[in-house]
């Protein structure tokens, strides 16, 4: 068996050297794009997965959020649970929410919305409400009587063709604020914020106190959001939350988000899977067919080997060898072409839905599985052609039939 090999490896490294160059050349290239296509694709969804996800992080839950307890409305003393979950070693930042439904109206036009009270500087560090002003300046400290509008609720920007709008409302117009509870009040458009999210964009923000005044509802909170330093330790640090007294419901933005994203997330990771396994197949098929075809060209030469007394399997060895090299070399051109896409897609990122914008992220279990698929597709391509011809009668073969 070994002579086997080691006759097969020098009958497939005299093939290389001796074969035409530029079928080499489109053999390995045709492989690289079939490489490429078997891992960009995944890297794009998983791109668009990590966006997604983001969105609902940088928005709505941070890395951890703090809920009522069973049976509250509200986070009672809030002041006290902020204190608290700031002393914990590994939390960056906290802030308190009030949220309540409410309806706006502006001139004739009238749309419901959620109306998100917070602190303005404490939002900053914790959420990226700060960074998306289109128009306008974020919330002040003493802004109780201003609001920010979501650019999905203004005419003209994204979005708002789909759902109802209060028309074309720009910084410094008034708008009338009816909540729930039935206090009415009146706010001058501050800003408008857009982070291409329903969540956000449908919604208006003003001043923490203000709403507390509203609602009539001192110190309490319809949630707290917290940022941690490193990403990953949500668990541990939702553990130290509780630990140091916080008696509301703790959860990790993964745990809140699961019901929020679950279908969508399912939804791309169905389509992750599908490409997957279609790039697969394809893949194998056209290795299979380009080392098929190389194979029944060099049908004289098979018969030739055999005819000077190679064996079948050192035939067959040495043309899984042949297919391993054209593969190996294919999986580093198709590599260098991904890296050198996915390098220019973070310099110039795919834009969806006219802001948001779309990364394709490299996972390296990704790669290796891929490599491994490959190379053992290639085992295959080589050896299932080269076992058929070396069956032949050794006459036919030297002809060619």
């Amino acid at each position: 068996m070994f002579k086997d090999i080691k006759v097969g490896f020098f009958s497939a490294r005299s093939s290389i050297k001796r074969g035409n160059k530029k079928t080499s050349f489109f053999i390995i290239f045709v492989l690289g794009l079939i490489f490429m296509n078997l891992i960009f694709l995944p890297a794009l969804i998983s791109g668009m997965m990590s966006l997604f996800v983001g969105l609902v992080q940088e928005y709505q839950y941070g890395n951890i959020v703090i809920e009522p307890a069973e049976g509250n409305i509200y986070i009672n003393n809030v002041d006290n649970v902020l204190q608290k979950v700031r002393g914990v070693s590994g939390v960056t930042g906290a802030a308190k929410r009030l949220e309540t439904g409410a309806s706006l109206r502006y001139k004739k036009k009238v749309v419901g919305a959620t109306i998100k009270g917070l602190v303005p500087s404490d939002e900053e560090g914790v959420s990226s409400y700060p960074d998306i002003v289109s128009e306008g300046e974020f919330l002040g400290e003493l802004s109780r009587d201003e609001i920010m509008i979501g650019a999905m609720l203004v005419e003209g920007y994204f979005g708002s063709e789909i759902y109802d709008n209060l028309g074309d409302i720009t910084v410094g117009s008034l708008v009338n604020v009816t909540y729930g509870n039935g206090v009415e009040r009146t706010y001058k458009v501050r800003g408008i914020h857009e982070g291409t999210f329903e969540l956000t964009d449908l919604g208006a923000l003003v001043h923490y106190k203000e709403l507390e005044d509203v609602l009539g509802e001192d110190g309490k909170a319809s949630s707290v959001v917290v940022r941690i330093k490193n990403e990953g330790d949500e668990p541990k640090i939702k553990e130290k939350i509780i630990d140091v007294g916080v008696k509301e419901r703790v959860f990790t933005w993964q745990e809140k988000s699961e019901s929020l994203i679950k279908q969508a997330l399912q939804t791309m990771g169905m389509f992750d899977v599908m490409s997957k396994i279609v790039s697969l197949i394809v893949g194998a098929a056209l290795i299979l067919i380009i080392i098929y075809i190389n194979t029944l060209n060099r049908k004289k030469e098979i018969g030739i080997l055999k005819a000077v007394g190679v064996t079948k399997n050192s035939i067959r060895i040495s043309y899984v060898f042949l297919s391993l090299f054209y593969v190996s070399v294919g999986i580093i051109f198709g590599l260098l072409l991904f890296f050198a896409i996915v390098l220019y897609l973070q310099a110039n990122p795919i834009v969806f839905y006219e802001t948001m914008e779309i990364v394709p992220v490299i996972e390296v279990g990704l790669l290796i599985r891929s490599v491994l698929i490959m190379m053992t597709m290639s085992v295959f391509a080589g050896f299932i052609p080269a076992w058929f011809v070396t069956r032949q009668d050794m006459l036919k073969a030297i002809w060619g039939r």
